[in-house]
């Protein structure tokens, strides 16, 4: 092989190795920008959301207790419609401070139906739209938790006897997608009722 022939192929394989590293090069950049865009414009789009709606719904929520000349009056003054779907965060705070989740499990006297209507009686005396969910399990069983149209996150389903927050899904175990201890009966999901 003569020498032009030895400079052509090396300066060929050199344009080669250039051409693939720097198309590699852009594939990287061009994916890392487009990971990076979509997750920074996804955090970004959910903080401002939040934060968006929080300073709305405490702005909006002062101005129309002015205007409607309520503000001498406190919440639930008969005649007036106070309940309202509050944020994850009040949801979270009227738990903590309700003590239904205290009382006992008594078998004949206070069982799941009652923490439920009490956790939903209590929210409504403080101006929290709350919902009873009677849930369905296959023989006629059945079992009673609350839920919560929250503004920011949606429906929160609440278990009041633990003051937790769980799921429901159709054709699973409520204690076993939930991480509870199993039920001494079947207590697959056949179908819930939301009762505002």
């Amino acid at each position: 092989m003569e020498h032009g022939q030895k400079l052509a192929i090396a300066l060929g394989m050199l344009l080669a190795l250039v051409m693939v590293c720097g198309g590699s090069g852009f594939l990287g950049y061009a994916y890392g920008y487009r990971v990076g865009q979509a997750t920074g414009y996804s955090q970004g789009y959910e903080w401002g959301r939040e934060k968006g709606y929080q300073t709305g719904y405490e702005s909006g929520y002062r101005t129309g207790h002015a205007e409607y000349k309520l503000a001498s009056q406190p919440l639930g003054v008969k005649g007036t419609i106070t309940l309202r779907n509050p944020t994850y965060q009040e949801v979270m705070k009227f738990l903590a401070d309700d003590a239904t989740n205290l009382r006992a499990y008594l078998e004949e006297d206070y069982v799941c139906v009652d923490f439920a209507a009490e956790v939903n009686n209590n929210a409504e005396e403080k101006g929290i739209r709350c919902a009873v969910v009677d849930i369905f399990y296959p023989e006629g069983y059945g079992h009673a938790i609350v839920a919560f149209d929250t503004a920011d996150r949606g429906l929160v389903f609440i278990e009041p006897q633990f003051d937790r927050e769980v799921r429901l899904e159709i054709g699973k175990s409520y204690s076993k997608i939930n991480g509870f201890t199993p039920a001494p009966r079947d207590d697959t999901i056949v179908r819930y009722v939301v009762s505002w």
